[in-house]
């Protein structure tokens, strides 16, 4: 068993050893993710509230990577929250990392950080340039994507529903924050091409990749027709890749 509990919650060990009993994780919390292999649950232990991520089982080769090479996906999880915290940008508070090994291999991975209000931004892939009431908070969006980049903060799965954000009372701002932070690469200066590759990521609606990318070109000065056509590029490169993938994996069912 490995165990990493943030020191400000040590007094709620007792309760993180209910998760060991799978038939409790399974009957109890609230259920927020439910998609793939990972589950999401929010769970009311003593005085706060938590969201439970309970990685997806993985392969023998895997839990042995994860067992003796790489960190497992909860642990960088953790570390990188405190990480991005330290840079300024906001993630729910990691709490604890709970894990249990057999015959010293991975079995079972939890990442638990505080539970957060903040909405996802998932809704926003409805959207149409006949939205203009979503324009300020793809605006915001935009310069607070640049801010990370300004940063070094590469998010490589950095799509809306890994993107929380909260609108402050004025309605004229709007605070977001990074969770699912297991695959970051921090850098001390991030390129024009780097930035567009992982800007494209944020949707699978075009006209909204269009906007954010207008606007975040904005902020760069260089040749923003240039960048645009690149823009363009990697995204239907991107696209055209998840196409491929999604046959493949459809073709590979169908098969066996």
């Amino acid at each position: 068993m490995r165990i990493l509990i943030n020191p400000q919650f040590q007094y709620l060990s007792g309760c993180f050893d209910l998760l060991l009993d799978s038939d409790y994780f399974e009957s109890q919390g609230e259920l927020l993710y439910d998609v793939g292999r990972n589950v999401v649950k929010r769970f009311h232990f003593e005085d706060v509230d938590v969201v439970v991520k309970r990685f997806g089982r993985i392969t023998s080769f895997n839990r042995l990577m994860y067992a003796m090479v790489r960190e497992s996906k909860a642990i960088r999880a953790y570390k990188y929250a405190s990480k991005l915290r330290s840079l300024g940008i906001s993630t729910p508070e990691e709490v604890a990392v709970w894990e249990t090994y057999s015959h010293g291999m991975l079995v079972d991975s939890y990442f638990i950080s505080l539970f957060t209000p903040s909405r996802s931004l998932t809704f926003l892939r409805e959207f149409n340039f006949n939205k203009r009431e979503w324009f300020p908070i793809l605006d915001h969006l935009a310069e607070w994507i640049f801010m990370l980049h300004e940063k070094g903060v590469l998010h490589l799965d950095l799509n809306l529903g890994n993107i929380l954000y909260q609108e402050q009372k004025d309605g004229r701002e709007h605070t977001f924050q990074l969770i699912d932070n297991n695959r970051m690469k921090f850098c001390q200066q991030i390129s024009v091409e780097e930035r567009l590759k992982n800007l494209c990521r944020i949707s699978t609606n075009l006209e909204l990749h269009l906007y954010i990318m207008k606007k975040y070109m904005e902020l760069i000065p260089c040749n923003n027709k240039t960048l645009a056509i690149k823009g363009c590029y990697y995204k239907l490169n991107l696209e055209y890749k998840q196409m491929v993938k999604r046959r493949m994996k459809k073709l590979k069912h169908l098969l066996f």
